[in-house]
């Protein structure tokens, strides 16, 4: 019993907090169109951009020499794009299912407050763009740590974009970030474990 009740009021001060958070920032919205433009970009093409950037990064890696099982572009290559696509798919596999589970109305529809850019679907809860962009940042970082420390800030950015233009809470965005190093991680050390480049 006590234990439920210390749950409940742990549950009630995480749920306040992500409402101050999210107010903390999505307040700054419409006050300042450099700062409207750079928060849209952020939460609606940043991660475009990344998907560009890992996109190019993995055009011009060196072709390790091709065999039966790794044709044309080299074991390492193919390795870098199961990875990072494997990663992607999980993490929207696993976004649906706890979106499913989970579902948390965005905040625009239930705090009546604005929005920046218009959403795909009406599910907050985990953040799709933040679990994405996550998964690549991770998944790059296991074979490019610079590169992938650039991608994570940027899908920081991803993140705050995404609770300024007031589709999501932090906690969405938190999930998501969870979601996206997860399923790369588990891409790294389950699937292709033991798998040398």
């Amino acid at each position: 019993m006590y234990n439920k009740i210390r749950l409940t009021v742990i549950h009630k001060l995480m749920l306040n907090l992500d409402y101050q958070i999210f107010k903390l920032i999505n307040d700054l919205a419409g006050k300042s169109q450099l700062l409207d433009f750079v928060g849209i970009f952020c939460a609606k093409y940043l991660i475009f951009v990344i998907a560009g950037v890992v996109l190019g990064w993995w055009l011009g890696l060196h072709k390790t020499k091709p065999t039966l099982a790794w044709p044309i572009i080299g074991r390492r290559k193919w390795l870098i794009f199961g990875n990072v696509s494997l990663s992607i798919l999980l993490t929207m596999l696993l976004n649906y299912v706890l979106g499913f589970l989970k579902f948390r109305s965005r905040p625009f529809v239930s705090l009546h407050t604005g929005r920046l850019v218009n959403p795909f679907s009406e599910k907050s809860f985990p953040s799709d763009h933040a679990a994405v962009a996550f998964a690549i940042a991770l998944a790059v970082f296991l074979y490019d740590k610079k590169l992938g420390i650039v991608l994570m800030f940027l899908s920081v950015l991803v993140g705050l974009g995404r609770i300024y233009a007031g589709v999501h809470y932090p906690l969405d965005v938190v999930g998501g970030i969870i979601v996206g190093i997860l399923s790369a991680v588990f891409m790294k050390l389950v699937v292709f474990r033991g798998v040398r480049e």
